[in-house]
């Protein structure tokens, strides 16, 4: 049941009636029968199992070490203890917790491991197995990937490691973390919601609130606009482009400044769209994606770039690994190895690339995946360690800062890395990667986009036209959302011209959505992570 189809709509309804008919005391369990119907709609029942069992696993072993650190603190507590005693205690009870803390993560984890990457391991096994006798001899077809297991798995883990250490208390009501774990809006492509933030929404009083109502059915509409007209249109363009067949390098560099824009409008649209369904309930969603194309960095783009998964791996990977026993001895080596300067890369350059392999890795298994993680590891390397060297080329050409043609030309740098990196992944493989850089190098054929050729893809003129139109109205609208709430200005307008903008919206996903018989419904794209 995919969120933009009309039964996701009819759910909606269903579900809405039966929330606002329920006291207001009983509306979150409303919300975790709702929840546990979309995703056995969604996923099949064979998926639920997984999620049960996540759940299951990281709120009873949270559950256990926060009574465990009740009892070590009830024993601390005694005045007849010394130094060394109390010392005992809290090293007694860190094994202890240690151990539990294996036990979850093994467990969960380890799922997660082999449902993502058992098929790929599998896949090397056979190429082995086919060189020895000539035949494949090994299958994973029994491997399913549950929906969503990427989200809910980082979800769960990071509300148990904040237990763990000792950020908040654990959750004492099985129920109430299973609503946190498969809440509706976002168990499928996130965002990945802290417990912190999320867990303590949905034990808010849920009341009716039409503003909010209102707020969360527009900004609904703004992500089916994104999605279907924009997202979809661009889809079949740079699908048709990247089929495996050679084209003019002119037609792959559109197709990468396309693919680009898809991303971004299906991700972001996917989000504003259960963003405004959450809302509407009552329960705010953390936010994903703040405009990452006015970036001026790469280190920011990913700041405003799927920020709750940026924000996962730096609290829950990088800070861990910075300041772990093992760093700190490498930090020791390094400062009496090298200089100044060179110590404070090394304590870089670790941290970043451990980090950015295991992101290239949640994105996806294989070659395509990990040299994705090691390009933006070594971008953001590179800009932090050296920043004075650039700095000086800049004082050097005297280049003025402060002016909008540089800022604009920061932006415009930053977004050609990140195609950059699409263009790693989205081909299919690094030979079609190489094959699309070399075309674009030795036969670009620039001709090609003027003389007919660009409408052999799909899109035809009047089509191209629109998506071209809905880009400038997106980056628009973007420029509007930097400075102020549009949802907010137009509130404040009269309601006939707040009317006919909504009647806009509506009318423009429904005339020019990419939907129906005459099209191939295309998913969303990071429902395969």
């Amino acid at each position: 049941m995919a969120i933009t189809s009309v039964w996701f709509l009819i759910f909606l309804f269903i579900a809405f009636c039966a929330f606002y008919c329920c006291p207001v005391r009983h509306r979150w369990v409303v919300l975790l029968v709702s929840s546990i119907c979309f995703y056995l709609l969604a996923g099949a029942v064979r998926f639920f199992p997984f999620i049960l069992f996540t759940s299951c696993v990281i709120w009873g072993c949270g559950k256990k070490i926060g009574k465990l650190y009740e009892e070590q603190n009830e024993k601390l507590s005694d005045s007849a203890l010394d130094r060394a005693g109390k010392r005992q205690i809290k090293e007694q009870y860190k094994k202890r917790a240690k151990r539990i803390l294996m036990l979850a993560l093994v467990c969960c984890v380890g799922i997660l491991c082999v449902t993502k990457f058992t098929r790929y391991a599998v896949e090397y096994l056979n190429l082995i197995a086919e060189s020895v006798n000539g035949r494949a001899a090994f299958s994973a077809k029994w491997i399913i990937v549950p929906l969503g297991i990427s989200y809910y798995t980082f979800s769960t883990v990071g509300y148990f490691l904040d237990v763990y250490w000792k950020r908040y208390t654990y959750e004492p009501d099985f129920l109430r973390f299973f609503l946190y774990a498969i809440y509706f809006p976002h168990i499928v492509q996130g965002p990945i919601s802290r417990y912190s933030l999320l867990g303590q929404e949905l034990k808010k009083e849920l009341k009716f609130d039409s503003r909010r109502i209102v707020f969360g059915m527009e900004l609904m509409l703004w992500g089916f606009f994104k999605k279907l007209v924009i997202a979809d249109r661009l889809n079949i363009f740079v699908s048709s482009v990247y089929d495996g067949r050679e084209h003019a390098g002119s037609i792959f560099l559109a197709a990468m400044l396309f693919d680009a824009f898809q991303i971004y409008t299906d991700f972001s649209g996917y989000t504003d769209i259960v963003r405004g369904v959450s809302q509407i309930f009552g329960v705010e969603l953390e936010q994903n994606f703040n405009h990452p194309f006015f970036a001026k960095t790469v280190p920011e783009y990913w700041r405003r770039w799927h920020m709750t998964l940026g924000g996962w791996f730096k609290d829950y990977v990088y800070y861990p690994c910075t300041i772990s026993p093992l760093m700190k001895k490498i930090n020791k080596k390094a400062k009496k190895a090298f200089s100044e300067r060179g110590s404070r890369f090394v304590a870089v350059v670790i941290p970043v690339f451990l980090t950015w392999t295991l992101t290239g890795l949640w994105h996806g298994t294989g070659k395509t995946y990990l040299a994705w993680g090691i390009y933006y590891s070594t971008l953001i390397t590179v800009s932090v360690a050296f920043q004075p060297e650039f700095e000086k080329v800049t004082r050097f050409f005297r280049i003025r800062t402060d002016t909008f043609s540089w800022q604009l030309f920061r932006m415009v740098r930053t977004f050609c890395c990140f195609m950059g990196g699409r263009l790693l992944t989205s081909p299919g493989g690094l030979g079609r990667t190489w094959m699309v850089i070399r075309n674009v190098v030795a036969h670009l054929r620039p001709w090609c986009l003027i003389d007919g050729t660009v409408f052999d893809y799909g899109l035809d003129w009047p089509q191209l036209v629109l998506a071209a139109f809905s880009i400038l109205l997106l980056w628009g609208v973007s420029m509007l959302q930097e400075r102020a709430s549009v949802r907010e200005l137009l509130e404040q307008q009269n309601i006939l011209f707040r009317g006919i903008i909504i009647f806009a919206a509506v009318f423009s996903i429904l005339i020019f959505g990419i939907y129906g018989s005459g099209y191939n419904a295309a998913a969303f794209i990071y429902m395969q992570y």
